[in-house]
């Protein structure tokens, strides 16, 4: 009983240092847990390091067209615009609106004040090669005419990528979807191949990577904006890897 005794005291001392190792490891498994997909609403200041060190436009493309169609691929934040980050972005997409007006690209009789827009950021980062570009969403919808309008700006240039209208003046034009897509990209200063056309749509294949931009009209609704290149996507061996790296070498390849 005396051995017993004695031995009591060293285990009761070893098991309570062992549960104090342990304790805060647990407790921190278990906040990890709590937190693990949940959103954070928290606004994002400029110096978030989100995104950090935006890749060249076409990558930046691809990485809207990856959220298309690929999200899985992409941590993607959005952050809603309020005040003077909201006026700002409303101004400038009332700008570039004016500006598709004067280059052809939107019917002339088209108002860009005609509507209130809203807008909001998002910010996507690719998971594999943490590649990552912010842009600014507006939609805007006027009752009076019924005419909607959706835009995606480069948070980078402040420029136009992708645009959807639907309103009765492009009735009123009978567009050409081959000459409003190249005067859109044209705009944007990439180069590009007219991949296919006719009357209600045409398909533009970039030069700088796998990235397909459409200009499609749909009776009153015109849309332009990036896709992914599949088939550039299957001739590269995409499935070893990543887009990143895919871009990366397309890029190379163009300049040699």
């Amino acid at each position: 009983m005396r051995n017993w005794k004695n031995w009591l005291a060293p285990i009761l001392t070893g098991l309570t240092v062992v549960a104090l190792a342990l304790l805060p490891l647990r407790l921190s498994t278990l906040q990890d847990e709590r937190l693990t997909g949940t959103v954070h609403t928290e606004p994002l200041a400029e110096d978030s390091n989100f995104p950090a060190k935006p890749p060249e436009l076409p990558r930046r493309l691809l990485l809207l067209a990856q959220q298309r169609e690929l999200a899985d691929t992409l941590t993607i934040i959005g952050q809603e615009l309020e005040g003077a980050a909201l006026t700002e972005s409303t101004e400038l997409g009332r700008g570039e609106l004016a500006d598709l007006v004067v280059s052809g690209v939107l019917p002339k009789y088209l108002d860009p004040d005609n509507a209130e827009l809203f807008a909001g950021k998002v910010y996507l980062r690719d998971q594999t090669d943490l590649s990552s570009a912010g842009f600014i969403r507006l939609d805007g919808y006027d009752r009076d005419s019924g005419e909607y309008r959706s835009l995606v700006i480069d948070a980078e240039t402040g420029l136009l990528v992708e645009v959807e209208l639907d309103s009765i003046w492009i009735l009123k034009d009978t567009p050409d979807p081959a000459a409003l897509g190249a005067a859109f990209l044209d705009r944007l200063g990439l180069e590009y191949q007219t991949f296919s056309h006719d009357p209600l749509l045409a398909c533009f294949r970039l030069q700088d990577g796998p990235v397909l931009y459409y200009a499609t009209i749909s009776r009153t609704t015109l849309h332009i904006g990036p896709w992914l290149d599949w088939e550039a996507l299957e001739l590269s061996g995409s499935r070893n890897e990543t887009l990143g790296g895919i871009m990366d070498s397309s890029i190379r390849g163009n300049r040699t």
